[in-house]
């Protein structure tokens, strides 16, 4: 344990003492500004997770923003994510006033289509109520295809939307790994700074600790007191206990290896309880 801790110290027994209070000092200082950096990463991390919710739709409020983000990555990805609502609340509330979505029109559409220009054999014939239902469902959905069309901005501008948020987020997202990685590196930076100041530390409270004094060993005048049920100062009973005064009382028999037997008890002899026979009544007379 001795050269263990020699080895601990090596580097530092040529040095002064008040330098290696500096050192600890600018140790100290070096943890602070450390931990003040992770804190910082800590809260970057947090809002960056949090901005990722928020554009995927797992969160319903984004992130509240400090005044230095300004301007950041994260900043963009919330104003892009507004505008991408603002462009699918327009698309929903076309799909609303028109009750159908484009693509199922045009699947439609094809359906009536191939309904209407089959070629029939001649033995088959359609009943010309079918084929009137059938066209003017087919101009119905030509109608509503060109309402889709006439507002086409509206999808062009939710694809842009929903393009120009990808790629945001994608930026986001790596931020946040990277940011991930530079907080595992100051974590470990952090715990060998606390290592190298615990290292310091008990090296000046080994050099500034003051010596222990020798505790006396005990008078045999103590010794008669304690025996004769006399009162001992604390002064007294610890020089006892340090020199094994206690022990030197009363000689102290050594516990038997042997186990304790279990008497047994002895065994009873059974007698037959025979008398003399008795004579019959016969004999007797």
């Amino acid at each position: 344990m001795s050269s263990k801790a020699s080895s601990l110290f090596a580097d530092l027994r040529q040095k002064p003492t008040a330098e290696i209070e500096s050192m600890y000092e600018a140790a100290v200082a070096q943890i602070s500004a450390t931990e003040h950096q992770l804190l910082e990463l800590y809260k970057k991390k947090k809002i960056h997770s949090e901005v990722i919710k928020f554009a995927v739709s797992k969160a319903a409020h984004p992130p509240i923003l400090e005044a230095q983000s300004e301007g950041d990555l994260v900043e963009l990805a919330i104003e892009q994510k507004a505008d991408f609502d603002a462009c699918l609340s327009r698309r929903d509330a076309l799909v609303d006033r028109l009750l159908v979505p484009r693509h199922r029109v045009i699947h439609a559409m094809g359906e009536f289509y191939e309904k209407l220009t089959v070629p029939l054999a001649p033995t088959d014939s359609v009943r010309l109520a079918n084929e009137m239902e059938h066209f003017a469902r087919f101009f119905e959905l030509q109608a509503i295809l060109q309402v889709y069309d006439d507002e086409q901005d509206v999808q062009i501008s939710l694809q842009r939307a929903r393009a120009n948020l990808l790629e945001t987020i994608k930026a986001v997202n790596k931020n946040d790994r990277r940011l991930a990685q530079l907080i595992n590196q100051q974590r470990s930076s952090a715990k060998k700074q606390r290592t190298e100041a615990g290292r310091l530390k008990a090296y000046l409270e080994k050099v500034n600790a003051s010596p222990v004094a020798p505790v006396p060993e005990p008078s045999p005048e103590v010794n008669e007191r304690l025996l004769a049920g006399q009162a001992l100062t604390m002064e007294e009973f610890a020089s006892m206990l340090e020199h094994g005064g206690l022990t030197e009382l009363g000689p102290t028999s050594a516990p038997s290896s042997k186990p304790t037997q279990r008497q047994k008890k002895a065994k009873r002899t059974a007698q037959p309880r025979r008398g003399q026979r008795q004579p019959s009544s016969r004999k007797r007379d």
